[in-house]
């Protein structure tokens, strides 16, 4: 079943929900798994943090740390909500809210975005208060922030081609069901 079919071909609710219904689950299980490596990245950075201070005694390098250890804590927090959210999906609303909060899922950008935005800028700290930044390292803020910056277009083109057409579709479907 491809849901990427011209403007004017008409997607059937059935079909929208059957795609609906397994990307909900990817990303649901997609979500599980990157939340269970945050948690396991957690302690084996907090403990690099300590071990890495104690080695040098620079504050630095243990902020650096702890600034890892709380980005880690943010995404493994906005990881689990959106497995929860994902995996709770209610397909026996009535078919309007149902579709209004399938678009609201598939919106690229959502208010849980800014969590994982702050998550990034504490990783951007943490790099940047490292006293052994070599210039050549992806540990380097220049680099780190073409990474980041290419993640994020990497991100849209894929929700582009995969997560939009939903969104489309159900907001169609949203439209032709108000009139």
């Amino acid at each position: 079943m491809n849901l990427n079919k011209s403007e004017g071909e008409k997607v059937k609710l059935d079909q929208l929900l059957v795609k609906l219904k397994k990307e909900d689950n990817n990303y649901s299980n997609l979500c599980k798994r990157l939340k269970l490596m945050y948690w396991i990245l957690i302690p084996i950075y907090t403990l690099m943090a300590i071990v890495t201070y104690l080695e040098t005694m620079e504050m630095n390098n243990l902020i650096s740390g702890f600034s890892f250890v709380g980005a880690f804590l943010i995404f493994a927090l906005v990881m689990g909500s959106y497995q929860k959210e994902y995996k709770s999906v209610d397909y026996a609303l009535p078919t309007l809210l149902m579709l209004k909060k399938a678009a609201a899922r598939y919106h690229p950008f959502r208010p849980k975005t800014l969590w994982a935005l702050l998550a990034i800028l504490l990783m951007y700290a943490g790099i940047s208060s490292r006293s052994d930044i070599d210039s050549h390292s992806f540990f380097h803020p220049l680099v780190f922030s073409i990474v980041m910056i290419a993640a994020v277009i990497i991100g849209l083109i894929v929700w582009y081609f995969k997560y939009k057409p939903l969104r489309d579709h159900a907001l169609a479907n949203i439209a032709d069901l108000e009139g």
